[in-house]
């Protein structure tokens, strides 16, 4: 009974932690690619220039097995993004991640992740889906792909309707377009960063660094 009390107050701790560098960095890098290590060395470049918020696609091979290491290491401070099933937030979760990204609304991530204390922002466009992610009390709606769906019009249109949702603009974007986001009234925005098609990734990430 005592080490699941302790469990429970560490999530609660770590949850809130995850909230507070959220809302205070507003900008929560997501960062995909071929391999897992480019992967984890740029995540690596980024925390150590100050960037606290940063996800890695569960896609890629050997993503539980990275949190894992961090987690036994006593480190957690990398979320996870692309998450489609509550077998996968379920393993990954487990393993370490202190927030999610889902790819769409699904009930069995948003119950998993309230369940567990893990920040959870869900894939929504349209907006039956925000409304819909909001009525399941995620903590936030991701809008994605946002830029594929008209970029800082559509999220202006969607905070019209729901001032009361926390959006997170998704997608593939440059500093400047998340600083219109932020700007526009966001309370958080995701670029997603694939280091095999950006030119200069590093730069990049300095870039959103200081934007953030």
């Amino acid at each position: 009974m005592s080490k699941r009390i302790t469990e429970e107050s560490s999530s609660k701790q770590i949850y809130k932690q995850t909230i507070e560098r959220i809302e205070k960095g507003k900008i929560i890098l997501l960062l995909t690619g071929n391999s897992l290590a480019s992967v984890n060395e740029a995540s690596n470049y980024a925390k150590e220039n100050g960037f606290n918020q940063i996800g890695i696609d569960f896609k890629i091979s050997g993503v539980k097995d990275l949190l894992k290491s961090l987690k036994r290491n006593g480190q957690r401070n990398l979320g996870v993004f692309s998450i489609s099933t509550k077998k996968e937030a379920r393993i990954a979760i487990n393993a370490g991640a202190v927030f999610i990204f889902s790819t769409h609304v699904d009930k069995g991530i948003i119950r998993r992740c309230k369940k567990e204390k893990v920040f959870l922002a869900v894939g929504s466009l349209t907006p039956t889906e925000v409304f819909n992610a909001y009525d399941l009390r995620a903590d936030s709606a991701s809008l994605f792909p946002c830029g594929q769906m008209g970029g800082l019009a559509w999220f202006v249109f969607m905070s019209g309707i729901f001032p009361m949702i926390k959006l997170i603009p998704t997608d593939i974007m440059s500093p400047f377009e998340a600083a219109q986001y932020l700007k526009a009234g966001a309370y958080s925005v995701a670029p997603i960063i694939d280091l095999e098609k950006v030119k200069e990734p590093y730069n990049l990430i300095r870039e959103f660094i200081i934007a953030d």
